[in-house]
């Protein structure tokens, strides 16, 4: 096995990109939302709050996006009776759907999340963000 190995990774014209498209997406649904894009330690990339979001968008949106890299699927995955357990323990973790991995090549290399919609309208907004990243698997 070898001790170093290629990987990817985003760059602030793929996240910027990704925000723009979240915006028209979210205009275009008549929704005001948070978008967050974080990398693949969960450190954040890029964050918008548009105009007229709730405030606590902020805070489920980056949980959105943290959830979704570290657990490498999109949010809203988690069984019910297993949901709460997994929030108490992991402090950030949230089972709202909006989040999904960016996935290039099999390779994890951070997440998208929309937050402050509805739940239809957060997963709207962030598949449109991710459907701009044009090597990124799309769920």
């Amino acid at each position: 096995m070898p001790d170093i190995v290629p990987s990817h990774r985003l760059t602030e014209a793929a996240s910027l990109k990704m925000l723009a498209a979240g915006i028209a997406k979210a205009h275009a649904l008549g929704c005001k939302v948070s978008l967050a894009v974080v990398d693949a330690s969960c450190r954040p990339i890029a964050f918008l709050m548009m105009d007229g979001a709730r405030h606590f968008s902020i805070i489920t949106t980056k949980r959105k996006a943290i959830t979704s890299a570290s657990q490498r699927m999109p949010t809203g995955y988690a069984p019910e009776e297993n949901a709460l357990s997994m929030a108490v323990r992991m402090g950030d973790f949230t089972n709202v759907p909006g989040g999904f991995p960016i996935e290039v090549g099999g390779e994890v290399i951070g997440a998208i999340a929309a937050g402050g919609a509805t739940i239809e309208q957060d997963v709207a907004v962030a598949k449109a963000a991710l459907a701009t990243l044009a090597d990124a698997r799309q769920f």
